[in-house]
């Protein structure tokens, strides 16, 4: 049988159950507001795209990168990239950067967590290019071994951090998200030049 939030999301209109996790998330930590220009990595199938829609509303702008395609969304103001996005160019800067990015999971725990690290590792990388300061990030990895380095490096990059499993998650998940809220600014490279 399927799940309450599968049903729920089908019943709503929304491609995934995963949409209820961003509400729920959002709902608490306010990721998103009114207005803001966000960009979800990884958005097929895009149920975090619609979610994202309806926070933003028509003043706001939503860009979707992933190597599948997204299921059809009519809205002028959603633009979708296929692309990987270690490829992806991206000419602007957000005000928050989300990834719901996963592995295909092998059924090796170890293997499994170590992809998720490594998607979870691109799309800070993402969001310290493209993030304006002050902005926010939103990310899933799966608990293992280096679950603790990528929460160090993320803390680096935000004036807080939280975690969070949201009550859309199955409870057999290993899946966690890290919340980072507003980004530091960045720090200028300076180059010393010796005076001839």
């Amino acid at each position: 049988m399927k799940d309450f939030y599968t049903r729920k999301s089908r019943e709503e209109g929304y491609y995934a159950r995963s949409a209820y996790k961003l509400k729920q998330i959002n709902k608490k930590y306010n990721i998103i507001k009114k207005g803001d220009e966000v960009l979800d990595l990884g958005c097929s199938p895009g149920g975090w795209i619609q979610a994202s829609l309806e926070i933003v509303s028509k003043n706001g702008y939503v860009m979707g990168i992933d190597i599948v395609n997204v299921k059809k969304i009519e809205a002028k103001n959603f633009e979708f990239i296929k692309s990987d996005i270690h490829k992806a160019d991206l000419k602007r800067n957000f005000d928050a950067v989300l990834s719901d990015m996963a592995p295909r999971t092998t059924g090796m725990r170890d293997l499994d967590q170590e992809r998720s690290y490594d998607l979870a590792k691109q799309a800070l990388k993402t969001a310290k290019k493209h993030l304006k300061s002050g902005g926010n990030f939103l990310c899933k990895i799966f608990q293992g071994l280096r679950y603790n380095e990528f929460m160090n490096e993320v803390r680096k990059n935000f004036e807080s951090i939280k975690t969070v499993k949201p009550k859309a998650s199955k409870k057999q998940s290993k899946e966690m998200y890290v919340v980072g809220k507003c980004m530091k600014p960045k720090k200028e490279k300076y180059i010393l030049t010796k005076n001839i």
